[in-house]
């Protein structure tokens, strides 16, 4: 029904409206809404909140707007979607007149401050369609729909960006004095409308947080862990006092708050100005990613609200390895505060935005680990709707955000993102969707090599390889992006027959060979048997895609790194070489450099008070950065040895055949998957391991170990064998 209703606007004065319209029902029985509102909404029902969903509906490419003011130019034509939101309203009626609210925020729809990227809002209006519909106990039958017959007036709510944060204002609560105005009616966005499916944002958990410094202004407080969310206070101030909050991720030597990693230049506060009275104040379109916070003002009862996307944690690790328990917990923190109305960022504070590099690289852990089946299904829309529909280009946020990248580890988000999705949640339907749009990327991309090498994408644009080493970036971003795009299409043969397309598996397979001879001709030293003169993780990513049969390059890759004990490379290569290490038989290798407490690995991160994982291994710039979580995975799939067959989904077939380094004496952990849970547990004892396996049913397992096979029956299973 929602199709038939009009788009409602209060015009572009306003910053954070309220719509009313009364309904008048006769002895009702049941009720439900689709609902939605751009950029976020809240809907109220005779006074009361509907839901505990925040910041929706999902964001996502809404409509058409001008890319004219972008940072890095952009020309492409994109595809759009809005989605909206149904709720059950029966809770809520009562007999005769009915109160129907609806409160518009900004978000990311109308937002101008930070223009790092460019200028990108979509429209100065925000507005809102809905279609309710009632059912009496007579059997009577009642539609309303958003017509033009509503009416606005401000709310509390006077200042709202998603970036820096809110003004609420008190006094203008319950103000009866205040104007009605009629709302206008727009025209239809060319977008297609979509039930959103992905989980909204929630919160999740809360935190009483904790006073670390006083001075004659400020109180401190820290929240114990590095989060995304708000903070919930009670004013106890005069009428026009001032309660103001600002966030930050560490403090300073002094104990002030310090802005540095998330953004000097967009300081996050929240303001809340007095009536009088005592009353609750928290954000109601905006998020804040922190750990410290600072505040001034009279007020008590402070509560910090962990919100995110309410995605459920559905697996558990842990060894007798502290830097290796704290790797899983701190990515767990990390994935899910950077997962927000569907969109999974790089970071909660300064930036925010769905990077395909970021999304791409970690989407394997964040399906395996949580359940994220229908928010990486959303996402997956996102690029998709953001590729150009004429030149198949891939963009580097998704939804379009500006933001730099490059072709291979950002653009490969088409291809990898579906595929994995697929392989976690067995929906081919899905898979076959996609599949004409990677083509057309792949097509983009061979468009945009000489020569068979990637070496360029858009005109004035970025073209990156790997990103964010402790070092500036060495290796050559024509082998990274041509390696990824081999990558790629090698996925992309998996899908082919997956699909049954057999002509095009054979081109693929034709083209992959003709990138890898270019790639062995310009950048292959036969005296040394190393690519790049291995900079970086370069043996790595030609061991990755077999460019070379040739042994000395993994000899060479283990030699540097047993020398160097951390990781030099950046995030791309940082995920392939520890997965490359696995694979050639060099898990104590791995395990030393996961764990290692030299700078430049994730211990040094946890030895300088880190509890999310930061976006470079030094501490420069952002503390909540999850691309570098890629490898969390091989926590699961190699040191419990928990992995699908090839041509298995939703691992319905499984091997399990753990990784027993030196160093690491016992592990243990489950994952959750469609058909139930799969726990692993092994230790050490003496010349032996001793291993339990938990297999649910309808499930297909075999212990397999240094040759020997042990086929796993549904329930608990003990194995005994000499590490």
């Amino acid at each position: 029904m929602i199709q038939q209703a009009k788009w409602i606007t209060c015009g572009s004065d306003c910053e954070a409206p309220v719509i009313k319209k009364t309904i008048v029902l006769d002895n009702p029985l049941s009720g439900e809404i689709d609902i939605t509102g751009l950029g976020y909404f809240e809907l109220y029902m005779n006074g009361r909140r509907v839901s505990d969903d925040y910041l929706v509906p999902a964001l996502s490419d809404y409509q058409k707007r001008s890319l004219s003011k972008l940072t890095y130019p952009i020309s492409d034509t994109f595809t759009h979607r809005i989605y909206y939101m149904n709720y059950d309203l029966t809770s809520y009626l009562c007999d005769g007149e009915n109160v129907l609210e609806i409160m518009l925020g900004n978000g990311w729809y109308r937002q101008y401050e930070r223009v790092a990227e460019g200028e990108l809002s979509f429209g100065d209006e925000l507005k809102a369609l809905f279609s309710a519909t009632f059912l009496s106990h007579s059997g009577s039958k009642v539609v309303v729909n958003s017509d033009g017959s509503e009416t606005y007036t401000p709310s509390f709510i006077i200042y709202s960006n998603i970036f820096i944060g809110e003004v609420q204002d008190a006094r203008l609560t319950n103000d009866e004095t205040v104007t009605s105005h009629k709302v206008t009616v727009l025209p239809d966005p060319d977008a297609q409308l979509m039930l959103q499916t992905c989980p909204p944002d929630r919160i999740v958990r809360t935190i009483v947080p904790k006073l670390i410094k006083s001075t004659a202004s400020l109180k401190i407080y820290d929240a114990g862990e590095n989060i995304s969310g708000w903070v919930r206070v009670k004013a106890t101030g005069k009428e026009g006092d001032h309660i103001k909050l600002r966030f930050s991720e560490e403090i300073d030597e002094n104990g002030m708050l310090d802005f540095s990693s998330s953004g000097v230049n967009q300081i996050q506060t929240d303001t809340f100005i007095c009536n009088g009275k005592p009353q609750v104040f928290q954000p109601k379109f905006v998020f804040h990613g922190f750990r410290y916070f600072d505040i001034s003002g009279n007020s008590d009862d402070l509560l910090a609200a962990v919100v995110n996307s309410d995605v459920s944690i559905t697996s558990e690790f842990d060894s007798d390895n502290i830097a290796l328990n704290w790797l899983y917990d701190a990515y767990i923190r990390t994935q899910l505060a950077n997962m927000h109305s569907g969109v999974p960022s790089d970071c909660p504070h300064r930036e925010r935005l769905g990077y395909t590099g970021d999304g791409q690289i970690t989407s394997d852990s964040a399906m395996l680990l949580l359940n994220s089946n229908t928010f990486y299904e959303k996402w997956i829309y996102d690029i998709l709707d953001c590729q150009d529909v004429v030149s198949g280009h891939i963009q580097h946020t998704a939804p379009f955000m500006g933001g730099g990248g490059g072709p291979g580890g950002w653009g490969c988000a088409v291809v990898v993102v579906p595929y994995v999705h697929y392989r976690h949640f067995g929906d081919r339907d899905l898979l076959n969707y996609c599949y004409s749009y990677m083509k057309k990327w792949v097509n983009y991309m061979m468009d945009h090599s000489e020569n068979y090498l990637v070496v360029r994408e858009e005109d004035k644009g970025w073209c990156l390889g790997d990103w964010a080493a402790v070092d500036e970036i060495s290796i050559p971003e024509p082998f990274v992006n041509s390696c990824y795009f081999i990558k790629s299409l090698l996925i992309l043969v998996k899908i082919s027959k997956i699909l049954e397309k057999p002509d095009d598996t054979k081109s693929y397979i034709a083209y992959i060979a003709k990138v890898k001879e270019a790639l062995v001709d310009n950048y292959f030293d036969d005296n040394t048997g190393s690519f790049c003169q291995g900079d970086q993780g370069a043996d790595a990513y030609a061991l990755d895609i077999c460019l070379l049969d040739d042994n000395r390059t993994i000899l060479n890759l283990v030699a540097k790194y047993e020398a160097l004990g951390y990781f030099d490379t950046g995030f791309l290569g940082t995920d392939i070489l520890i997965d490359v290490l696995f694979r050639y038989g060099h898990g104590t290798l791995a395990f030393n450099l996961l764990t290692s407490d030299k700078m430049g690995s994730y211990s040094w991160m946890k030895q300088h008070g880190a509890t999310t994982l930061w976006e470079y291994f030094d501490g420069r710039c952002s503390h909540n950065h999850p691309m570098f979580g890629a490898p969390v995975r091989q926590l699961f799939y190699r040191f419990l040895g928990i992995q699908q067959i090839e041509t298995s989904v939703a691992f319905k077939n499984v091997i399990i055949s753990p990784v027993i380094p030196e160093g690491l004496n016992s592990a243990c952990g489950k994952i959750s998957t469609l058909h139930g849970d799969i726990c692993v547990s092994w230790y050490k004892d003496d010349c032996d391991v001793n291993l339990e396996v938990k297999i649910p049913k309808n499930v297909n397992a075999i212990f397999s170990y240094k040759g020997k096979d042990i086929a796993l029956h549904t329930g608990m299973n003990t194995v005994i064998f000499k590490k």
